[in-house]
């Protein structure tokens, strides 16, 4: 364990073997870091916070502190970051906001610098937030989705797996799985080259495209859209997709840049 003398580590905190602690850093009673961690200088880790293997913390970062949220009042919640995920320079991850609920951040992720994960956000597994993305509260992220530098999500918001946000891009409504979206958050197309990075078979693509074709036709309304679907999609990707349009959706999901307008709002 290597810890700069100038650190400020709370005897109540947990700090495994093996974890590097920059100048400056303050980790607070009730954090825990596991081994092969590296803090680099003037980061901060506070509330119930769990930092998972092998995960880097560039300078300024902070996790765990107060959500940002008017409703909060000091209650017990928590924030976590899964193992061997990286946060760049002046990241943000605040913990959830009503009691003993959290912020979660996944494994292998990438938020680059001046990134925000707002509170109750769920981040999942390898994904990329490029330089002041802006996650609100309740935000849902899938798998390898990517976003585009000084993208806006709206609070309870869900981005579907494999997802690509276009840069300084504005999402106030769910964007399904594999999407490419235009600035303005409406669906451009599917993120090609990110399914095929993925290793998805040609028939998952095929499907995949099969069910945007009907999802986004001019003569369907959504609704009815969604339940054809359910007899058309033939492969794990593509019920992934219906799974996802299936579930409740506070935000509505977004439609066809093509359209010019949304495809559905929210459920009454």
């Amino acid at each position: 364990m290597s810890i700069h003398p100038s650190a400020i580590i709370d005897r109540q905190a947990e700090i495994d073997s093996n974890v590097a602690i920059g100048a400056n850093c303050v980790i607070d009673a009730g954090v825990r870091i596991r081994s092969g961690c590296r803090l680099y200088h003037n980061v901060y880790v506070t509330g119930w916070t769990e930092i998972g293997s092998d995960c880097e913390l560039h300078p300024g970062v902070i996790v765990g502190h107060i959500p940002q949220d008017t409703k909060y009042t000091g209650a017990k919640s928590y924030c976590r970051i899964g193992r061997g995920t990286v946060l760049r320079e002046y990241v943000t991850v605040h913990r959830g906001t009503v009691p003993e609920s959290e912020t979660v951040v996944g494994e292998e992720c990438f938020l680059l610098g001046g990134s925000h994960v707002g509170h109750n956000c769920t981040v999942a597994d390898r994904v990329t937030l490029i330089n002041n993305v802006l996650l609100g509260g309740h935000v849902q992220v899938g798998p390898r989705v990517t976003m585009g530098g000084a993208a806006a999500v709206h609070q309870f918001v869900r981005v579907g797996e494999l997802a690509m946000i276009a840069a300084v891009g504005r999402v106030v409504m769910d964007v399904p799985p594999f999407a490419l979206t235009e600035p303005t958050g409406r669906i451009a197309g599917l993120n090609r080259v990110g399914m095929r990075r993925a290793g998805m078979s040609r028939e998952e693509m095929d499907d995949v495209r099969n069910a945007y074709r009907i999802l986004l036709g001019r003569e369907t309304f959504f609704r009815a859209a969604v339940e054809r679907l359910g007899g058309e999609v033939k492969t794990p990707a593509g019920r992934r997709l219906l799974a996802f349009l299936q579930q409740e959706s506070k935000r509505g999901v977004a439609g066809s840049s093509r359209r010019g307008q949304d495809r559905t709002a929210p459920e009454a």
